[in-house]
């Protein structure tokens, strides 16, 4: 299984939809996408529930796009997390660095 990202704007807040393997097979396109948009709003939010595994790799691009958010002014917010996003955040001690309420919408089969 791939990563599939699909954005939408919702309120005004760019809203990317994470589903699938966020792991070193995705992180190239993910890093790459994360970057241009970035860049283009003000507010970003990504929705983690449909994301099924996590690894090292993935846990980098969000931290990347996390530091490139807050330095250039920009809210990026993790929500919807899924169990194995979740798993990954609290292993890597990365909840906190986050900051986001962590919320499961979902359990992973």
């Amino acid at each position: 299984m791939s990563l599939d990202i699909q954005q939408e704007v919702c309120a005004g807040r760019l809203q990317i939809h994470l589903s699938g393997e966020l792991d070193i097979y995705a992180a190239a396109t993910l890093r790459e996408s994360l970057q241009q948009i970035v860049s283009q709003h003000h507010e970003i939010e990504i929705l983690l529930a449909d994301v099924s595994e996590v690894d090292g790799a993935g846990l980098q691009v969000l931290v990347a796009a996390k530091n490139e958010a807050l330095r250039q002014g920009v809210r990026l917010s993790l929500s919807d997390h899924s169990v194995a996003v979740v798993n990954a955040l609290q292993l890597c001690r990365l909840d906190r660095f986050f900051g986001d309420p962590i919320v499961l919408t979902k359990e992973m089969p």
